[in-house]
C-alpha cells in the first residue's frame, strides 16, 4: 500500500498514535475473543494493557526490541482476526 510508513521510520508523535490504535484494536479483539471462548483473548488483553502503560517508552525507542514489540502485537492481532495458523503471514 503507497503511503505507509515502516514502524522503525515514523516520528515519535506517529508512533505513539500507532500504538494508541493498535492497544485499542487489540483491546476490541480481546473482548471479541473472550465472547466466543477464545482462549487468545487473555494474550490479546495483557498485550493491549502493556502498550497503554508503555506507550510512550516504545514510541520514543528506536531499538530492534521496539520494533519486535510491534512485529509481535501485529502478528498476534492477525492470527486472531483472520485465524492464520502459527501467526506468520504468508
Amino acid at each position: 500500500m503507497s503511503g505507509t510508513i515502516e514502524f522503525s521510520k515514523m516520528s515519535v508523535k506517529q508512533r505513539e498514535v500507532y500504538l494508541e490504535t493498535l492497544a485499542h484494536r487489540l483491546h476490541v479483539s480481546a473482548s471479541i475473543a473472550q465472547h466466543d471462548g477464545d482462549k487468545l483473548w487473555m494474550l490479546l488483553e495483557e498485550l493491549a494493557d502493556q502498550l497503554d502503560l508503555n506507550q510512550f517508552a516504545i514510541a520514543e525507542d528506536y531499538s530492534a526490541s521496539a520494533n519486535d514489540v510491534i512485529e509481535k502485537a501485529t502478528l498476534l492481532l492477525a492470527k486472531f482476526e483472520w485465524d492464520i495458523p502459527n501467526g506468520t503471514l504468508h
